[in-house]
């Protein structure tokens, strides 16, 4: 089982400072609340020389990319200044640290964790978990830390806990708002409710609502007001103060607090032109916009902390204790149970039968099968023995094994698919980028238009009362608190899920080349096929149980490829197989050797006819049909003692790249997606036009003998011609055309592949299997068409509603409710994506 090499890497999107950044910080950064906060924090962060930065409000983070020497403080104290709170989660490369130094990070340090950005913060507290063997160990005891270094970070919290946190507060707040909301409700639209006296106790039911439990509104505005910055907390929190303030003075001054006074609020009176003689009171819009408001914050932070439950329990896999063994004197070897945190390169661990392995490693001694299945969505065990690399996370179902740990902490397999995941999350979708930049200057046109529906009210000769509602209203049902969720939940749920099907997607720019794509172009070799050879006995001839386990035998002392496939072959069908005696290996030919007493040969046609070896007519007719369809023949002669003088051709041996068995379904289901499958390779034309027949891909549509330049000039020529390319490959010849395809359409590696292949990708399957790239494209493409209908629950329902609030139309109470409706459809649509693909 190969281990995928997966390296992390930014998004290659906007706004990116430069191409190679020496740094990379993550923050966690709170009392973001909507897309106006990520707007201000982001501007402030870039402003800086040297700092790229994107913020995500689901993840309640900051990416910041380094290209000049800045320290972590810096930063910090920039995003204070902008009126909001941040820790540093991880850092990555060189650059000035948090002291300013500028040296550069020790080669150990790894990217920050794939979890740093899932989990956010609370107030400004880091909350993160690295997932298990991700933490680095901590130092000796007793070591003295390195004058001006950096204090170590604080211990992380539960990964998503800042999420929970969130909500509990919020429960409380909202439970207890609603107690106090529904008398106050039903003592203002009732009259028969109304006792003398009434409205001093509506008041002292609302003042509580509108001031302890809208005080998450009231600080995130007061904290922007500081520094100049409008949020979409600064509507909530203007409407419901106005509310609160306009109720007060008419209950004081203006009149309605007499007793007796009697105030009804039926349907027809929540309209601001249909009001009575006296000031009304809005103490029930207050304290009901605040419910309202904060029921949707509270589902809201619920979903965002479901929203990362695929990639939670991605993270979550590995083990979490491991037995690591010490050689000892005499061959006795010393076990130890400690925790995976602990275990450091090269330290040896032993795998029990039912066991997590506990970290990327290549297996010492024993053999078994490896179930990677949870990791790789692959069902059928790997068979490893000495020498095999085996990835942390997986199983082992049988057999114990002696591993050499070969990475740890961020650099296993698992750590860097998260991420690779949350650098996907961090970054920005072009659409998103466009909702960004309407709601920095949302807010100031929101307050532009309630002041001025408050103006036109009174020109027009309406009450002060009713010119108050109307703009309130405005103020309220404006407020697209969703819009800045509207992005990136979608992003966090479908990258989440992707990730679970054993799909990395390396940036949210992915989403919008999936939609477009027309035709996907497949490497033959390790993608359409295994990329191992296998004996192909339905395309053999005269191999019967004795000639397979000559054969087989004879082979089995070689480790020529072919000669690998058919010793397999014989293996899986016969098992054990008999020693061989005095065998040679005729380099480029054939082996021979004694076999039980026999003269046994296996090679090409033309070495055995040297030897006098003649094929009849059936085997040379079987050997040219087997050769015929692309696949490698060998013939097999015996003999009936030791000596080769009577060798006689017995059977024909076919060897070709196995298929792999979804292939034919994964290309008959990317045209059902609109796609048009291209098969590349280097191979020869017989037997890339055998694959294709055999996997449903038209004659026309096959380019075979090409070199690693060419399939590059192949994926160009196609482009050249309209197409919308999506390249799927695995190996160092195949990362040309990657990045070709992915320069204007959608590069797709092989996580089984190479390294090359891998970085030059914008896609990595772990799965190595087909039918991930279809997948990718459908998980991709459903992500990215909930983020179209996100934002248009998010944004298009408060332009078109804004025109009714200052006609009148729209009471605040009504217009809050609608508002909190929009936050909560928005993040319930995301968590559709839980079941994509």
């Amino acid at each position: 089982m190969s281990e995928p090499g997966f390296e992390p890497r930014g998004p290659h999107g906007a706004g990116s400072a430069t191409s190679s950044p020496s740094a990379t910080v993550d923050l966690a950064v709170g009392g973001m609340t909507c897309a106006s906060c990520v707007a201000r924090v982001e501007k402030r962060l870039s402003r800086m020389e040297g700092v790229s930065a994107t913020v995500n409000l689901a993840t309640e983070s900051a990416h910041v990319r380094l290209s000049a020497p800045v320290s972590e403080a810096e930063l910090i104290a920039t995003v204070e200044r902008a009126g909001y709170t941040a820790a540093v989660i991880g850092r990555s490369g060189t650059g000035a640290d948090a002291t300013g130094s500028t040296d550069p990070a020790p080669s150990g340090d790894a990217p920050s964790g794939p979890d740093g950005a899932i989990a956010g913060a609370s107030s400004g507290a880091a909350a993160q978990a690295a997932p298990a063997g991700s933490a680095a160990a901590p130092p000796p005891a007793g070591a003295a830390q390195a004058p001006g270094a950096a204090a170590p970070p604080p211990p992380r919290e539960p990964l998503g806990a800042s999420h929970l946190v969130r909500a509990a507060d919020l429960r409380r707040r909202l439970l207890v708002s609603l107690v106090l909301s529904v008398p106050v409700m039903a003592l203002s639209m009732l009259p028969a409710l109304q006792f003398t006296g009434w409205q001093w106790v509506v008041a002292a039911l609302a003042l509580p609502v509108a001031a302890w439990g809208a005080w998450p509104f009231h600080r995130v505005a007061w904290a922007g007001a500081r520094h100049g910055a409008f949020t979409m907390d600064t509507l909530v929190s203007l409407g419901v103060v106005a509310s609160t303030a306009w109720s007060l003075w008419a209950l004081t001054l203006g009149g309605a607090g007499e007793l007796g006074m009697r105030m009804s609020m039926g349907l027809d009176q929540l309209l601001p032109r249909a009001q009575g003689h006296h000031p009304h009171l809005y103490f029930e819009s207050a304290a009901w916009v605040t419910t309202f408001l904060l029921a949707g914050r509270y589902a809201e932070a619920r979903a965002k902390h479901r929203s990362g439950d695929a990639l939670r329990a991605l993270l979550e896999l590995g083990a979490k204790e491991v037995t690591r063994v010490r050689p000892g004197a005499g061959g006795a070897r010393a076990e130890e149970r400690i925790s995976v945190e602990d275990l450091a390169v090269g330290d040896l661990f032993a795998v029990r039968p039912g066991e997590k392995i506990a970290t990327d490693g290549v297996v010492v001694q024993g053999r078994s099968a490896v179930d990677a299945s949870m990791l790789t969505g692959e069902p059928v065990p790997v068979e490893v023995e000495e020498g095999d690399a085996v990835t942390g996370a997986t199983v082992n179902t049988s057999g114990a094994l002696l591993v050499r740990a070969t990475a740890v902490g961020q650099g296993t397999t698992l750590a860097r698919i998260g991420a690779m995941v949350v650098e996907a999350q961090a970054g920005k979708a072009p659409v998103q980028r466009l909702a960004d930049r309407i709601s920095a200057v949302f807010v100031p046109v929101v307050l532009v238009l309630s002041a001025l529906t408050l103006v036109g009210w009174l020109a027009a000769g309406g009450s002060a009362q009713a010119a108050f509602t109307a703009a309130v209203a405005v103020l309220v049902i404006a407020c697209p608190c969703a819009l800045g969720l509207a992005t990136p939940t979608a992003l966090l749920v479908g990258t989440g899920r992707a990730a679970q099907l054993g799909v990395v997607i390396k940036g949210p720019e992915v989403l919008e080349s999936t939609r477009a794509l027309d035709t996907m172009v497949l490497d033959k070799t390790g993608t359409v096929t295994t990329g191992r050879m296998s004996l192909d006995t339905g395309a053999s001839s005269g191999l019967d149980d004795e000639a397979l386990r000559l054969a087989g035998a004879v082979e089995a002392a070689s480790e020529h490829p072919v000669a690998a496939a058919i010793a397999s072959g014989a293996r899986e069908r016969l098992g054990a197989l008999p020693p061989v005696e005095d065998f040679s290996n005729h380099e480029g030919r054939g082996v021979s050797g004694t076999v039980e007493g026999r003269a046994v040969a296996v090679g090409r046609p033309a070495w055995l006819a040297e030897s006098g070896v003649e094929l009849p007519g059936a085997l040379a007719r079987a050997l040219s049909e087997a050769e015929g369809t692309g696949a490698t023949a060998v013939v097999l002669a015996m003999g009936a003692g030791p000596g080769a003088d009577d060798l006689r051709a017995v059977a024909v041996l076919a060897v070709r790249d196995a298929l792999r068995p979804s292939s034919r379904r994964a290309v008959a289901q990317l045209r059902d997606l609109g796609l048009r499958p291209v098969l590349l390779t280097g191979d020869n034309p017989r037997a890339a036009q055998e694959v294709a027949a055999q996997v449903g891909i038209a004659a026309e549509d096959v380019h075979a003998g090409v070199l690693p330049g060419g399939k590059r000039d192949v994926v160009a020529a196609l482009q050249d011609r309209g197409a919308v390319v999506g390249m799927v490959g695995d190996g160092i010849n195949d990362a040309a055309a990657l990045a070709q395809a992915g320069a204007r359409g959608l590069g797709l590696a092989m996580g089984s592949g190479t390294d090359v292949a891998i970085e030059a990708a914008d896609i990595t399957l772990v799965r190595a299997d087909l039918e991930a790239v279809v997948a990718a494209v459908r998980v991709s493409r459903a992500t990215l068409r909930v983020i179209k209908q996100n934002l248009f629950w998010a944004f298009a329902y408060n332009v078109a509603a804004i025109p009714l609030a200052a006609a009148g139309l729209l009471n605040p109470m009504i217009a809050g409710a609608a508002m909190a409706a929009s936050s909560v459809i928005v993040v319930a649509n995301s968590l559709r994506l839980r079941r994509a693909g």
